[in-house]
């Protein structure tokens, strides 16, 4: 127990070095120091600085996914869910501001091709959360019978595309709009039957939005 927590101090406070010097400058020595370590017990957890910085960027990568999936688990209307899913994920480099600029530090953590993507496995396990909601909207008849493999990655490609334009290379608010835009559309086109899904895309939409804005 107490091994695991050290290892859990030890990736935050990586992800703070790397955030804030980038890879290159960042040091073991410098990890270990602030950890009120020797290097040679650091090494006791990790191979060298490139392991490290790869489990950090993996603990981090799962930890967004798991506070998503936290707040969808919450609801019980597929729709809901999609439309929660979407602002959630969305929304939160505005909580982790550390991965947002080691993000920013280094694009291709997030590529916007999965040919190039290095934690493909991890991103792969968020396509698996849009392709739940879409089967059980198919099977609850909400949604229409669309192919969910292609959708859900058509809908992953997406967001990573916000993801990229909106805090990685550009940090335009503008875009949330854009993003909101796209998600009623989105929503619109998996509907089996037209029905006014404002209320749900305002209540949800708006309720991040305020808590994004907080936080930048």
């Amino acid at each position: 127990m107490k091994a695991n927590q050290k290892f859990q101090d030890i990736l935050k406070v990586s992800l703070i070095y790397f955030a804030r010097y980038g890879y290159k400058k960042t040091t073991m020595e410098d990890i270990a120091r602030e950890l009120d370590m020797t290097k040679g017990a650091l090494y006791l957890y990790v191979k060298n600085k490139k392991d490290l910085y790869e489990k950090t960027i993996a603990e981090n990568l799962i930890g967004w996914q798991n506070k998503v999936k936290e707040t969808v688990d919450k609801e019980t209307d597929p729709i809901t869910k999609f439309i929660v899913l979407s602002f959630k994920a969305f929304q939160y480099l505005s909580e982790n501001k550390d991965l947002r600029q080691v993000l920013v530090n280094d694009p291709e953590i997030f590529p916007m091709f999965t040919r190039h993507d290095p934690y493909f496995d991890i991103n792969e396990n968020s396509r698996e959360m849009i392709k739940s909601i879409l089967r059980e909207g198919i099977s609850k008849k909400v949604f229409r019978n669309v192919d969910v493999d292609s959708i859900a990655w058509l809908a992953f490609s997406a967001y990573k595309m916000f993801i990229i334009d909106t805090y990685i290379l550009t940090d335009n608010d503008t875009t949330w709009k854009l993003f909101q835009d796209s998600v009623e559309l989105g929503i619109y086109g998996l509907l089996k039957k037209p029905i006014d899904i404002q209320n749900i895309l305002i209540k949800k939409g708006g309720e991040i939005d305020s808590h994004r804005k907080h936080l930048i």
